[in-house]
């Protein structure tokens, strides 16, 4: 076939057969398409039509978004024991302005949502992150060498408010635990803040 050949210059015989294989194939590609898409929807329900879930009020839990400092308010979608959308809590005035009152029943609200940035949402990703720490890990070797043993949460508050010898490895080496590290022991200094506290409480004096 010459490419620089019209259709003026061909006989009519073969233009009528260029018109009948496009048409042709036109309608080829759109019974493939149309089959394609048939065997890809879902089936019909058992019923004899999809019934979709109705939303309550008790799949959502509302929470604190820990994915960043300022701590916005979220609403979390619990679907089969599992987190599976996060959303701005509508009562939060940082998620949606101006926000709900305070006063609306939470099952007037299950299909309202505020707004949560993309680091927010991602929290679910942070909940099921396979590397997530569970469970508390406490050193069990050298500082540095990366060894870790698991110890109950109970045990691990004691320890981190007593202190003391916790760590074997280090020779015994003792520990100052929170409860020393806060403790008040100047008696001097003990009566000047609880003086302090009083006039405060009389309007003697200003917290400034």
């Amino acid at each position: 076939m010459n490419p620089n050949e019209t259709h003026a210059d061909m006989p009519e015989t073969t233009v009528s057969a260029r018109r009948e294989m496009l048409r042709g194939g036109a309608l080829l590609g759109g019974a493939c398409l149309a089959a394609l898409l048939k065997a890809e929807a879902p089936g019909p329900h058992p019923a004899g039509r999809a019934t979709p879930k109705k939303v309550e009020a008790s799949d959502y839990i509302y929470t604190t978004c820990l994915q960043c400092n300022t701590g916005c308010e979220i609403k979390v979608k619990i679907q089969d024991g599992l987190a599976v959308k996060i959303d701005g809590n509508p009562y939060a005035p940082r998620t949606l302005d101006p926000h709900i009152d305070w006063q609306t029943p939470v099952t007037q609200v299950a299909r309202l949502n505020g707004v949560i940035c993309p680091k927010g949402q991602a929290g679910i990703q942070t909940a099921y992150d396979p590397y997530r720490v569970v469970k508390v890990l406490k050193r069990a070797g050298q500082r540095g060498e990366g060894k870790w043993v698991t110890v109950p949460f109970d045990q691990a508050v004691r320890e981190i408010v007593d202190g003391g010898a916790l760590f074997p490895q280090d020779g015994g080496k003792p520990v100052t635990g929170m409860r020393d590290l806060y403790a008040l022991r100047d008696p001097k200094l003990h009566s000047a803040m609880a003086a302090d506290v009083t006039n405060i409480q009389d309007k003697k004096m200003t917290v400034a």
